[in-house]
């Protein structure tokens, strides 16, 4: 968050930088613009009209003079001049035009000395030997509450459009450039994290607008990598762990498969010894079964277990997957009726047979062994949605509430039921690309849906 903030001002503190960048441009514009013009005064009026007004003088006799140069000297640059008395009249004048040569009221006085008389700008100063009143040529100055020049007016409406309109431009193309260098910067830490989300190693250019972002994100995906190595070393260990455990059980419990079968048959035991025996032989059979279960949980889950897809055909798959099953030692205890729906006999399926094997074993075997009596299974398969669709159910006592909350991946108790070999189900399916759905089955009993690819 606080790298977000730290951009958020970035972006803020160049927004101000252009903007007091432009107000500087405007401000020396503007400055040149004056001086520019103050140099097009001083080209057509040597003196301001202060300074004039300061170098005439009336001499005791009542005659006006300019002190070191001439009339013509001071007065360049202005179309005429001269000075009223308190009474409003000329009693000095330079090249003044015939019909401004007379009295002036006092009104008359006030209006000029703001803007014009008779269409020529004036300027007036007010001195002891009366008011000096100096007139430009006409056309010359706009005078009203302010005053300049023609020139500049139409600098301002003509030119000062194009001015305007290269300030804009240039605030365009600046904007554009920030935003993509700025866009870009962003564009490079946006496919880090594209990468990252794939799983892949990040190692972007910390430079640039977002280069503190992109070093974040470098050591991001350097903290996850070093994770991900701890935890496939976890794992490893763990997979190897697992089996090499289930090596070493299985030489032992070979042993007492095969001494409690020569036991269960041995004519010279008493019955009630026999019978024991073959509870050591059923339960051997499920420690074993359990065995495997957790060896091939643990490869499934991290990859160990390889594959070895082959094209078959639904129909002879699964009557041969039926008669596997039928043939072990389950048999006795059970009823299974297979169903296959005409379209599926011949899809074609990319199987992994003996996988397949483990889970219909798994879910058969589960619906035997917990049930008290004998049992009817029923498979049957059909194509729907380019997908092999396989339910198999039971007439038993259906699944525990428990068991079928933690099979449908709801919370569970502290002590969560065993669910292994239907667990291996649904990884053996999810590496088929398919999956695997528990439910009830009506009016009692368990249901088992299989899903499973069909090929093109």
């Amino acid at each position: 968050m606080k790298t977000f903030v730290r951009l958020i001002r970035r972006y803020v503190l160049l927004a101000v930088g252009l903007s007091l960048l432009l107000i500087t441009l405007a401000l020396a514009l503007i400055v040149w613009i004056g001086v520019r013009f103050g140099l097009v005064w001083q080209e057509r009026f040597f003196y301001s009209y202060g300074e004039i007004a300061d170098h005439l003088q009336q001499d005791d006799a009542g005659k006006f003079s300019f002190t070191d140069k001439d009339a013509d000297y001071w007065l360049h640059g202005y179309e005429w001049a001269m000075v009223l008395d308190d009474d409003g009249r000329v009693i000095w004048q330079y090249r003044l035009p015939e019909e401004l040569d007379r009295a002036y009221t006092a009104p008359e006085i006030a209006a000029f000395s703001r803007w014009y008389l008779a269409d020529y700008p004036v300027f007036c100063q007010v001195r002891d030997y009366g008011l000096l009143v100096l007139g430009t040529p006409k056309d010359s100055l706009w005078k009203y509450n302010f005053w300049t020049y023609p020139d500049l007016i139409e600098w301002v409406f003509y030119r000062g459009t194009t001015l305007m309109a290269g300030v804009l431009v240039l605030i365009l193309v600046l904007c554009l450039v920030f935003s993509w260098r700025g866009a870009k910067s962003l564009g490079v830490v946006a496919d880090g994290l594209d990468a990252l989300a794939e799983g892949q190693t990040v190692n972007l250019a910390a430079k640039g607008f977002a280069g503190e972002l992109a070093e974040k994100l470098n050591r991001t995906s350097a903290q996850i990598q070093r994770r991900n190595e701890i935890i496939q070393q976890r794992d490893n260990a763990r997979t190897q762990w697992i089996a090499g455990v289930s090596h070493d059980i299985r030489t032992p419990l070979s042993l007492i498969l095969g001494w409690a079968e020569q036991l269960r048959r041995d004519p010279a035991l008493p019955e009630p010894a026999r019978q024991k025996a073959g509870g050591i032989q059923a339960q051997s059979e499920k420690i074993r079964a359990l065995v495997e279960d957790l060896n091939l949980t643990s490869k499934l889950q991290y990859g160990a277990q390889p594959l070895r897809r082959e094209p078959v055909h639904a129909g002879p798959l699964l009557r041969k997957l039926v008669a596997d099953f039928c043939n072990g030692p389950l048999t006795d205890r059970c009823q299974v009726e297979l169903e296959v729906d005409p379209p599926a006999e011949t899809a074609s399926l990319q199987a992994d047979t003996a996988l397949l094997a483990r889970a219909f074993e798994n879910i058969l075997g589960n619906s035997v062994r917990h049930n008290p009596g004998p049992v009817c299974c029923t498979v049957t398969a059909v194509i729907q949605d380019q997908q092999l669709r396989v339910t198999l159910t039971d007439d038993g006592g259906g699944y525990p509430p428990a068991v079928l909350a933690a099979l449908q991946g709801e919370d569970t108790e502290e002590n969560a039921p065993h669910i292994l070999g239907l667990h291996v189900v649904e990884q053996i399916l999810q590496a088929h690309g398919g999956s695997a759905a528990f439910s009830q089955n009506v009016p009692h009993g368990s249901k088992v849906l299989l899903v499973l690819p069909v090929s093109q």
